[in-house]
């Protein structure tokens, strides 16, 4: 339950609250509805302590409703066990937290019940001692602290009752004073006369305080009977509900052996919680452990694959460099070849012109020779052809 809906129904479980209410609502029928009565207005609205008085049992009433409706709906709400049907044999006092569970599982407005309560703190007495041993002790003692309980929850209705006279002899010393201040010494006589014609008036608001007071312990009375029955059934609820419910230890040996026994059986379930609790450990060191080994592994493969990455690009760039590099080798050797040929060429020009030179010196020698013999004859001259070699 949220903060708001306590704060909500603590103020709806209010007795000063419906006290206000309620004698705002009085004092709005005795002053315009059916109780605008003389004798009405004379005891509750012909003094401002009359009113104080009012409201103050307003809200002492309040409380005491608020009270009783709150008894009658826990006696209402015995008949519905919260620990369910117990069981054929004697449960172990392990039980307790499955039971335990069950009451917190209960709404808001139960959880505050006497009936509750008293098992809540017999179920956790029994878990803390591991046995109910001592059950019916500790189930007379919440006996008594609900007893003690009941009472402190009527101090406010304590302190309303002995207000409410306190406030009547008030008003009536305030009355008594004001009377007294009237008195004119001139005339003693005849003020004396009105003094005491007016102090039957000025006992009003003490008999409206007793009246008002009695009708509160009566009604007191009737609420607090109500809740010492309702705290009757508890006491009889709670001793069917856990008699016989958990195993007790017997007395003498065998009670010393049965507890020897609770003891090695105690000690074996914290040992197998323990060797769990290793193991869950254990489990989950190792799970950590892989998973950073994972993660490790990850990175690392990660920075392989990368570098690897790296190599393989550089290689193609280097196998790229080295394609391009036979490439001009090949370009190299054919331009080798075609520079070969042209200088064979060449060679064989300069051969080729060598013998004509050699042929054009036979000629011109043959000429001489034939322009000594008689008869002339026109000279022949060969020259050689011009060739014009270029290099490819």
């Amino acid at each position: 339950m949220s903060k708001l809906s306590q704060s909500i129904r603590a103020i709806g479980r209010s007795p000063f609250l419906w006290g206000i209410l309620g004698s705002v609502g009085f004092y709005a029928l005795v002053h315009y509805g059916p109780l605008g009565l003389p004798l009405v207005k004379r005891y509750f609205a012909g003094h401002p302590v009359e009113y104080m008085e009012t409201i103050i049992f307003g809200v002492g009433l309040a409380a005491l409703t608020i009270k009783l409706f709150d008894t009658f709906a826990q006696r209402a709400a015995l008949g519905d066990s919260p620990l369910g049907p117990a069981a054929k044999t004697s449960q172990p006092a392990e039980q307790c937290d499955a039971l335990l569970a069950r009451l917190d599982r209960l709404p808001e407005r139960r959880r505050g019940e006497y009936y509750v309560s008293r098992l809540r703190a017999a179920l956790e007495h029994v878990r803390h001692r591991g046995s109910a041993d001592s059950l019916g002790d500790e189930l007379k003692y919440l006996s008594d602290v609900d007893a003690a309980r009941v009472h402190s929850g009527h101090g406010l209705f304590r302190v309303i009752v002995w207000a409410i006279p306190i406030l009547g002899f008030l008003g009536t010393v305030i009355g008594i004073t004001m009377a007294l201040n009237g008195i004119d010494l001139r005339a003693p006589d005849e003020s004396m006369f009105d003094v005491l014609n007016g102090l039957g008036v000025k006992f009003d608001t003490t008999a409206l305080a007793l009246s008002l007071a009695m009708v509160l312990m009566f009604v007191h009375y009737y609420v607090e009977q109500m809740e010492n029955r309702l705290l009757e059934e508890v006491d009889r609820r709670v001793q069917s509900e856990l008699a016989g419910r958990f195993a007790a230890v017997p007395g003498g040996a065998d009670g010393q052996i049965v507890a020897m026994q609770r003891m090695a059986e105690m000690m074996l379930q914290a040992s197998e919680t323990l060797a769990r609790r290793q193991a869950e450990l254990w489990r989950d060191s190792v799970e950590s452990a892989a998973g950073q080994w994972s993660k490790m592994a990850e990175a690392a493969g990660g920075r392989v694959q990368a570098a690897m990455s790296a190599a393989t690009g550089e290689l193609s760039r280097q196998a790229e460099v080295l394609r391009r590099a036979v490439e001009a080798a090949g370009e190299v050797a054919r331009l080798e070849d075609a520079l070969n040929r042209n200088l064979a060429a060449l060679a064989g020009a300069k051969h080729f012109q060598q013998t004509v030179l050699s042929l054009a010196a036979a000629v011109n020698m043959l000429s001489a020779r034939l322009a000594e013999s008689p008869g002339t004859a026109p000279p022949i001259k060969l020259e050689p052809p011009r060739r014009a070699t270029h290099a490819a």
